[in-house]
């Protein structure tokens, strides 16, 4: 098990943990339906240190970069970011990245543990380029706030800082990255600092934000569509299924899987789509539940909760075309339960 920075300190507060890609994180402070309720209304915190952290070096890693991933990013320039998708040859996700462009290198937030396989996959690329990749996890911390955020949050000044880039500046005396996050992650502010300085810009945040855990977090990610790894992203899927389009562009050259993903979308091959499920009661249905349509199979669940908003379950689902229209009736089948529900909008409001 890796030990997050802070992780000490909230055992000592006695909270409850739960496990995530190896790492243990707090599952809430005070209850789901506070803490998302709170999310509303107010700016909220999370600590997301189990997220991966890649550095790429030397005088060829933009370029190496850019010849293995979907996105443009060929003109990223210092303070710059974008979300990037590594690809197979198949076309299936290796996984999804926000990728930020420093003076000297590039750092790559990838999915909870995935740091040490994505620099496997650029070493199986790398030949006579001069690039070094590093697993950086253990560097950092990684706390996120989003939600209700209010204009001077903080005494930031943020000025017209895009999504996914970033400023490289000071909170409280210490040296920080703040990344303006949106897309694949709450729309809010991502801040990386170093894991030894990372208890003092907790509490820091904590002064201006209310803290919520992994579980209100991952509520507040299904209600808005985000997919996560190991449950939406994995290399069983392609960008077109689960709504990562935005994060393809078409008219760059070659890269890995670049063939298949461009032949889904000129001939409209996707089989199946991402879409919000919404059931008739509170019973949340367990991963990979079998979704049917009268006796035809429509699909599997990905993701499930409770919705404190809703009063009932949700989830995120990965269902074939034809049954991916809004306010269709599906019902999930496991062993002995049958749940019904209907394909919903995303995001879930």
């Amino acid at each position: 098990m890796r030990k997050l920075p802070i992780e000490e300190y909230h055992r000592q507060l006695g909270k409850e943990f739960i496990e995530i890609a190896d790492c243990s994180v707090v599952a809430f402070y005070s209850s789901i339906t506070q803490e998302f309720d709170k999310a509303q209304s107010q700016p909220v915190l999370v600590d997301r240190s189990f997220a991966g952290v890649v550095r790429m070096s030397g005088k060829d890693a933009g370029g190496l970069l850019h010849r293995l991933t979907t996105n443009e990013m060929r003109n990223l320039q210092p303070g710059q970011g974008v979300v990037n998708i590594f690809t197979n040859a198949k076309g299936r996700i290796v996984d999804v990245v926000e990728m930020l462009r420093r003076k000297d290198d590039y750092l790559l937030i990838t999915s909870p543990g995935r740091a040490i396989t994505l620099v496997q996959w650029i070493e199986k690329y790398t030949f006579i380029e001069d690039v070094r990749g590093e697993d950086d996890t253990s560097t950092y911390a990684l706390f996120s706030i989003f939600g209700k955020i209010p204009s001077g949050f903080a005494g930031w000044s943020l000025g017209d800082v895009q999504p996914h880039h970033f400023l490289e500046t000071r909170l409280d005396g210490v040296d920080v990255l703040l990344q303006r996050t949106g897309g694949i992650a709450p729309d809010g502010y991502n801040i990386l600092v170093d894991s030894k300085s990372a208890m003092p810009v907790w509490n820091f945040l904590c002064a201006h934000a209310e803290p919520i855990g992994f579980s209100t977090y991952d509520t507040l990610r299904i209600h808005a569509g985000i997919p996560a790894a190991g449950s939406e992203i994995t290399e069983e899927q392609n960008p077109h299924e689960i709504n990562l389009l935005p994060y393809i562009n078409f008219e760059k050259g070659c890269y890995i899987g670049q063939e298949v993903v461009a032949r889904l979308d000129t001939y409209d091959k996707v089989q199946q789509q991402l879409v919000g499920l919404e059931f008739d009661d509170q019973r949340v249905p367990s991963l990979k539940t079998t979704l049917w349509a009268g006796e035809e199979e429509a699909g599997k669940t990905t993701s499930a909760v409770f919705s404190p908003s809703r009063k009932k379950a949700i989830a995120l689902a990965l269902v074939r075309k034809k049954f991916a229209t809004n306010s269709h009736r599906l019902m999930a089948r496991n062993d002995d339960v049958s749940l019904s529900c209907a394909v919903v909008a995303l995001p879930i409001v």
